[in-house]
């Protein structure tokens, strides 16, 4: 699968309701800890109410709880609508963090997109296996 089409499948995904993602949680046997994928749109160029979105979420305001872990960090120059990508470790309470995170966001004027899940990994190793190194 190319990356276009990586991409597009993440993004179906990701727009699915929040229940349905809670739901699906609910259903898996607890793990020690679970990998949060998490990429912020750059809204900079939109314009609402006469003013324009800002460039991504800053890393000051993301919601970071106990058990909660910026793994892997990476930044999207020059692609149309991302500005940076997280990978978090949430050793507990994903849902909250997820909550958390999609709060932050929108009290900034951006947007973010969270997943969890094998089907995120393989989107993100997709996207990101060619970069070197981690950021984080």
């Amino acid at each position: 699968m190319n990356r276009s089409a990586t991409f597009r499948q993440m993004v179906e995904q990701a727009t699915r309701p929040v229940e349905e993602l809670a739901q699906a949680q609910r259903r898996q046997p607890a793990a020690a800890g679970e990998d949060l994928f998490v990429w912020f749109e750059d809204t900079s160029a939109r314009q609402q109410d006469g003013t324009r979105g800002i460039a991504g979420l800053p890393e000051s305001l993301l919601p970071v709880a106990h058990g909660m872990k910026v793994v892997e960090r990476h930044y999207a120059p020059g692609h149309p609508h991302l500005l940076t990508a997280l990978r978090v470790r949430c050793s507990e309470r994903a849902a909250e963090r997820i909550a958390a995170i999609y709060t932050a966001a929108l009290a900034v004027g951006t947007v973010a997109w969270v997943g969890t899940g094998s089907q995120y990994e393989v989107a993100w190793n997709a996207l990101y296996s060619t970069q070197i190194g981690a950021e984080g």
